[in-house]
């Protein structure tokens, strides 16, 4: 069998991850029939189907689909990382790092990193990407990403794989958060209030059901939503309270609607998610060490009243 052209490989992941060959050709920037071209010349090399087509454009992979993605995860990990060691050598040593982020960091944690970052580092040369951490797990392992930085709920969460190297930066707590005025101002105010929290089985709503069972409350989730912000514009109007981390909540800049944090929480167990920077055991950069460090520290900043 003649070398597997590595674009195959990357087209086939991506097709799994987006769950169809339009989906996965608009992300690649190719039109749908290069896609299904790429994965016809890739089954038509290893002798097998590896996606089962479904009726609306929707594939499943296969038993052996799966198995190949595995292993080309780990071959376009492996040449990203020898890929970057020659560009770096090339460069004179100037590093590149790509960095995957979720949303409430990108906009409240690591700019201030980044910027202390390039004082420190004039020559690094940075690519930031925003995804959520389940996404960003891909990207590193196929190499996409270098470093992730992912948040963590409850401690069953994922990132926890063997095959990654994760460093825990902090714990970021979460406040209840109330619209100032409303006369919400004890945990007891909350029990017949309405609140505002992420979809059934996001990883922040199982942590308030959890919390919540444990300070003996039964929250009503009247909004469902995943963006913190939308969170607390809902708040901000009386309209709800909920639990939202403290980084967004210094981000809140609305004199007219101001907000009041609910301060009789329960010592034990008060509500927190970890923040953690996530890498591949063999991609050693030299600036991750001291962005995470810096990433630490804004981390702990999160902590002060």
């Amino acid at each position: 069998m003649n070398s597997i052209d590595p674009r195959l490989l990357r087209t086939l992941l991506a097709v799994m991850r987006h769950g169809s060959m339009s989906a996965a050709a608009a992300a690649l920037g190719y039109v749908p029939s290069a896609v299904s071209q790429h994965v016809a010349r890739l089954e038509q090399q290893v002798g097998t189907e590896l996606l089962s087509r479904r009726p609306g454009g929707g594939v499943t992979p296969t038993a052996a689909g799966r198995a190949l993605a595995d292993s080309a995860a780990r071959v376009l990990a492996a040449t990203a990382d020898f890929q970057r060691l020659a560009d770096d050598i090339a460069r004179s040593g100037a590093p590149e790092l790509s960095i995957g982020v979720y949303a409430t960091a990108a906009g409240r944690l690591l700019p201030t990193a980044l910027a202390e970052l390039r004082r420190t580092h004039p020559d690094v040369s940075l690519h930031v990407t925003e995804t959520e951490p389940v996404h960003g797990l891909r990207g590193l392992r196929t190499g996409e990403i270098d470093l992730l930085l992912a948040y963590r709920y409850l401690p069953e969460d994922p990132p926890g794989a063997a095959d990654l190297q994760i460093r825990a930066l902090g714990r970021e707590p979460l406040w209840l958060m109330a619209a100032h005025g409303t006369g919400v101002v004890a945990l007891d105010d909350c029990r017949t209030s309405d609140w505002a929290a992420g979809h059934p089985g996001t990883p922040d709503r199982r942590l308030l059901q959890r919390w919540a069972h444990r300070a003996g409350i039964d929250p009503a989730v009247r909004y469902e939503t995943d963006d913190y912000h939308t969170a607390l514009a809902l708040i901000a109007q009386g309209l709800a309270v909920g639990l939202v981390p403290a980084s967004v909540v210094r981000g809140w800049h609305d004199p007219d609607r101001p907000l009041a944090r609910v301060e009789d929480l329960p010592a034990a167990g008060r509500p927190e998610r970890e923040v953690l920077a996530v890498t591949r055991p063999r991609a050693s950069h030299p600036v991750v060490d001291d962005l995470a460090d810096l990433l630490s520290a804004a981390v702990a900043a999160t902590r002060d009243a």
